[in-house]
């Protein structure tokens, strides 16, 4: 790949990554690239790479995805050179961006990774995040890695349903108002 593709690729990943408040997957932002037919998905995955490895994007990888985000010194990087990418392009972005916002955003407010735990079995975590905070941080135990993939892929399914349960529950007025004649004694 010629060194002034490799350029515009890193600024136009750079670039997308700078107009959202919140890391992308790596199947966002190659659908962004691929959607607008700007390259290849070969060719996304070695600007991420490169872009990694420069320490100007940050990578966290969990089992079934890996999340991007700009590094301090990538959100510097961009800042000084997005006007070098053509209006074009960062129009084209912004327009894709905006469109899909809502979608990014809720493929990223449930989190579920799991791992093996020191006593042979599997610890999956669920979370529902909003930005940088946990409405709720939830680690179930199970028996084996097929269960904790089920539960994985479940938890993406049915957070909104445990978390609005879970809150219904804990908040029921039965409870408030014992709460509140406790304190009062």
């Amino acid at each position: 790949m010629p060194e002034q593709l490799k350029t515009l690729y890193k600024l136009m990943t750079m670039y997308t990554l700078s107009r959202v408040d919140f890391a992308l997957t790596n199947s966002q932002i190659t659908n962004v690239f691929l959607d607008l037919g700007y390259t290849n998905y070969f060719n996304v995955q070695y600007t991420l790479g490169d872009l990694v490895s420069s320490e100007l994007v940050h990578e966290e990888i969990y089992p079934d995805y890996r999340y991007y985000m700009l590094t301090d010194e990538g959100r510097k990087s961009i800042e000084a050179l997005k006007s070098s990418l053509a209006s074009s392009i960062r129009s084209d972005i912004d327009e894709y961006l905006r469109a899909n916002r809502l979608e990014f955003r809720e493929a990223l407010a449930t989190r579920a990774e799991y791992y093996r735990t020191t006593e042979g079995d599997y610890a999956v975590r669920c979370r529902v995040m909003e930005h940088t905070t946990a409405l709720i941080d939830l680690t179930l135990t199970v028996p084996n890695e097929t269960q904790a993939k089920i539960v994985s892929k479940e938890w993406k399914e049915k957070s909104q349903d445990v978390y609005a349960y879970v809150m219904r529950t804990l908040t029921q007025p039965d409870h408030i108002d014992r709460m509140m004649e406790e304190d009062l004694q």
